[in-house]
């Protein structure tokens, strides 16, 4: 955790440190990130650094919690799912979120990205496979999901396919990405969005969900 040194910054300065850290991670990840290259960037002395952070791991678990505040910030701003217990309902808006952030936070995303590679149970990485054993087990608990499912397996693909999709929707969306960005067009109202997000949901929900249609002969209740 940053120290009070750290906290007691002008706003402005703070800013300016987080701005060269994010820059860093987000193009070489946690290993590869410098903290010479932080310090160049923030335009601070070596030394200042270690008197606001403990070392290099210390400013990435800081700036993975500024990921999940303006990540949190963002899904504040998209509907509801209509039934919260409805776990595919949740996982698309999930999924759709996570779309979003990568569009109008991509340095933020690829910073997460790193982080789930490298540590996929850190708890300020969002979308671990411990997250989604959780929302399964609770699937399972409300037979939403069929009996066969491996939780385990499963959370393990789905947080796989969570950190993976944007960096593939992104480019399918083409010159509709830049409306999104900007604000102009929702992304709930977004055709191609949606439809992705939609086939989406139906090759998870084919292997996932209780009596899917393709698979009723051979998986009753």
């Amino acid at each position: 955790m940053p120290s009070t040194t750290f906290f007691n910054l002008p706003e402005a300065k703070r800013t300016i440190i987080e701005a060269a850290a994010i820059r860093e991670f987000a193009a070489h990840g946690f290993e590869g990130a410098g903290v010479n290259a932080i310090v160049a960037g923030a335009g601070i002395a070596k030394g200042s650094f270690y008197q606001y952070f403990t070392d290099k791991a210390d400013l990435f678990q800081h700036v993975l919690t500024l990921v999940q505040r303006k990540k949190l910030s963002l899904a504040s701003s998209l509907p509801p799912t209509a039934n919260s217990r409805d776990i595919f309902a949740y996982l698309r808006w999930l999924f759709q979120m996570e779309l979003l952030f990568e569009l109008r936070e991509p340095e933020l995303a690829r910073i997460e990205h790193h982080a789930y590679l490298q540590e996929p149970d850190n708890p300020r990485v969002m979308g671990g496979p411990e997250y989604f054993n959780d929302l399964l087990t609770q699937g399972l608990m409300h037979e939403d999901l069929a009996l066969y499912v491996d939780t385990l397996l499963a959370a393990d693909v789905l947080g796989g396919v969570f950190h993976a999709l944007g960096r593939y929707l992104v480019p399918r969306l083409e010159d509709r990405a830049a409306a999104i960005i900007e604000g102009s067009v929702p992304i709930t109202e977004e055709p191609l969005a949606q439809s992705l997000l939609d086939n989406l949901m139906e090759i998870l929900e084919a292997g996932l969900a209780r009596d899917p249609a393709i698979r009723k002969e051979f998986f009753p209740k």
